[in-house]
């Protein structure tokens, strides 16, 4: 009785829940802390079941742990990852679930068979994970994306128009590079500073994105290649003229005036339309043949779009 007494005492000051339960299933120990996580006071606890408790809201693989535990003596731990709410656990201070894995192991407590569950909070262990996630998708993020406009980069375009390249290939779904230079976006710069560039940058690149999305119904993508030089990729093109129905709106659109600071700006847009198979089927020859249709929509007057001769 006395080691029975240190056991419990020793219990007693574990910054870890432990609960003890008999072979059937009801409560023999309950110690401070799991009384302090759950408000739940040791003699309200005791002698009672752990669905009795918790409402029966148990994850049935700690039953199942349980029933293993007191019937084949097996020891198991759940961990948080697999088994993300064992008990309805939640936080003092906030509220919020506590995040926590259970130790399962068959012990003798007071005489008699019995099954200790060992209950570890490991939330600053999760919130350290997330942060870390989210820390590795904003590193992933920019490594892909423009930073002053959020439009995709070169990276990320290379990699996209790789994957429409083969996807074309194997389902016989054309598609479209257009390739957009600004007219008259130096003079800004010069008569205006690079920050008026810059807003006016951003402007253009949320216009070129919404106009792509709405046309695209969100399957396409928009790239900055850098300076005044944009990509967008349209999917499911099945002919040319769909393209450039597009890129005639879109030259519209980038060429409507921008407000800084009180100021009106204004740009214009030569577009260059290259579509898969007929003007490429890889993505440099795309590349090519919508830069190439961009410099002759250039010199035809500028501020309009042209399709790519066919090589």
């Amino acid at each position: 009785m006395p080691l029975q007494q240190d056991f419990k005492n020793l219990v007693n000051l574990l910054d870890t829940g432990i609960i003890v339960v008999n072979a059937a299933r009801k409560i023999l120990l309950w110690n401070p802390f799991i009384a302090r996580i759950t408000g739940i006071s040791e003699n309200l606890a005791l002698g009672h079941s752990l669905n009795a408790i918790f409402n029966a809201s148990i994850d049935p693989a700690l039953t199942d742990a349980i029933e293993q535990c007191i019937e084949m003596k097996l020891a198991r731990r759940l961990s948080h990852q697999l088994h993300p709410a064992l008990l309805p656990l939640v936080q003092l201070n906030n509220k919020q679930p506590l995040h926590h894995s259970i130790l399962v192991q068959p012990v003798v407590y007071e005489q008699q068979a019995a099954c200790l569950l060992q209950i570890s909070d490991v939330t600053s262990t999760v919130r350290r994970e997330q942060h870390l996630r989210a820390a590795m998708e904003q590193v992933r993020y920019l490594a892909q994306h423009d930073t002053l406009t959020g439009l995709a980069n070169r990276s990320l375009l290379t990699l996209e128009l790789q994957k429409r390249c083969d996807l074309a290939a194997k389902n016989q779904q054309p598609f479209a590079l257009l390739f957009v230079d600004l007219d008259g976006f130096k003079l800004v710069n010069d008569r205006h500073g690079h920050e008026a560039g810059d807003f006016v940058l951003k402007v253009l690149a949320e216009r070129l994105q919404n106009a792509l999305a709405s046309f695209s119904k969100g399957l396409g993508l928009a790239a900055r290649l850098g300076g005044d030089e944009m990509v967008a990729l349209l999917p499911s093109i099945t002919a040319s003229d769909q393209a450039l129905e597009f890129a005639n709106h879109l030259c519209g659109v980038l060429a409507e005036t921008v407000v800084w600071q009180g100021q009106k700006l204004q740009v214009g847009a030569s577009i260059g339309i290259a579509l898969w198979p007929q003007q490429g089927d890889t993505p440099k020859a795309l590349m090519k043949s919508a830069d190439n249709a961009m410099y002759l929509a250039k010199a035809r007057g500028k501020g309009q779009a042209m399709r790519a001769l066919n090589t």
